[in-house]
């Protein structure tokens, strides 16, 4: 997080929106779901017809919770404004699975994924975008708290 921090300014106002959120959170409870852990659209979720038909690349997967599937899920609903409705739905299954602290750390980390990527990768261009959409997660979340 400190290298992220020093991107740029609003870079590390979000990281530090998001160190805020999580700073008093317990660690987690055992969870025993498969967890595929890296699901993307179109690389390793495969829809044909509008319907998944499959879901590749496991090389990721362990237990944990299926709510972080879901958040990875709830990330891509941002670029579709028809799937707003999907996004509100996915996260009353997060809170339901983990509650309101639980969904805020897998959306942080989820979040600093996300703008880790395209930093590291020097796609400059995408990273006002991320930081954008994870302002705008962490703001449905508290709305939902």
């Amino acid at each position: 997080m400190a290298r992220l921090s020093g991107y740029s300014a609003e870079v590390a106002a979000l990281v530090e929106r998001l160190r805020l959120v999580c700073a008093d959170v317990p660690p987690p409870g055992e969870a025993t779901d498969m967890v595929h852990a890296d699901l993307s659209t179109p690389s390793n979720v495969l829809v044909r017809d509008g319907a998944v038909v499959s879901v590749v690349d496991i090389g990721n997967a362990g237990s944990g919770t299926r709510a972080t599937d879901l958040t990875t899920l709830v990330w891509y609903t941002f670029q579709d404004p028809l799937l707003d409705g999907v996004r509100r739905r996915l996260w009353t299954r997060i809170l339901d699975l983990v509650g309101w602290e639980g969904a805020a750390v897998l959306a942080a980390a989820q979040i600093l994924h996300m703008l880790e990527i395209p930093i590291r990768h020097g796609r400059h261009d995408v990273v006002p975008g991320v930081v954008e959409r994870g302002h705008r997660a962490l703001d449905e979340l508290n709305v939902l708290r």
